[in-house]
């Protein structure tokens, strides 16, 4: 596996630049996007709804530090044995709806910002569960020894692009190098794309048999 050092390295000399500070964040950042866009990272909490409140922010209300992208919201009534997958919305359709003040189950859902995510119908009873199905941010990189865990070793070399990518374009001196190297991310992100899915669907099946004592 790549060490941290050596993906500044590689990035810096990439993208002509021998910020190392700068270098550190980018190879952050691209291991983020990766790891998060390719959903390598995943888990599920539950959370418990109040009545009549209908807006809740990720950090604040559900402690969710680690929250990377909402995958999707799964509704359960107090006192149901089903659930339902709350429809998404955009925060002008929900506020449109908001404004009929409608009662009955909770059906939709629309973010308000990053972080905060508002409900509707409101929530009429306390104990009603949401599962929250999210894509988890990678664990940061460090110390010059660090090692992006969260990525196979046969991707890794993509977090050096993407995170020289954002190196040339923070210098802004050539962009043809910076839309070449844009250019080489993306189609590197096309390539591994059906890799990486194959591999989160692999920890997962793993996963599932640790679970059941296989």
């Amino acid at each position: 596996m790549a060490t941290f050092a050596q993906l500044k390295t590689r990035a810096q000399n990439l993208a002509l630049n021998d910020d190392d500070v700068e270098a550190g964040l980018h190879v952050n950042d691209a291991l983020t996007d990766i790891v998060v866009g390719a959903q390598l990272k995943v888990t599920q909490v539950s959370e418990t709804l109040t009545q009549g409140q209908s807006v809740y922010d990720i950090s604040a209300d559900w402690g969710l530090t680690d929250f990377g992208a909402l995958q999707y919201l799964e509704y359960l009534a107090l006192g149901s044995t089903y659930s339902y997958i709350l429809e998404p919305i955009s925060a002008d359709e929900l506020l449109a709806l908001n404004a009929t003040n409608p009662i009955g189950a909770t059906r939709q859902y629309a973010f308000l910002g990053l972080d905060t995510i508002r409900l509707w119908p409101t929530p009429q009873t306390t104990g009603d569960t949401l599962k929250v199905y999210y894509s988890q941010t990678p664990t940061a990189l460090v110390n010059d020894s660090d090692v992006p865990a969260d990525i196979p070793s046969q991707w890794q070399w993509l977090i050096a692009i993407g995170a020289a990518v954002r190196l040339a374009d923070a210098v802004g001196e050539d962009q043809n190098l910076s839309a070449s190297l844009e250019a080489k991310f993306e189609a590197g992100m096309d390539r591994s794309r059906s890799g990486l899915v194959v591999v989160r669907v692999a920890r997962r099946s793993v996963s599932r048999l640790a679970t059941c004592g296989i």
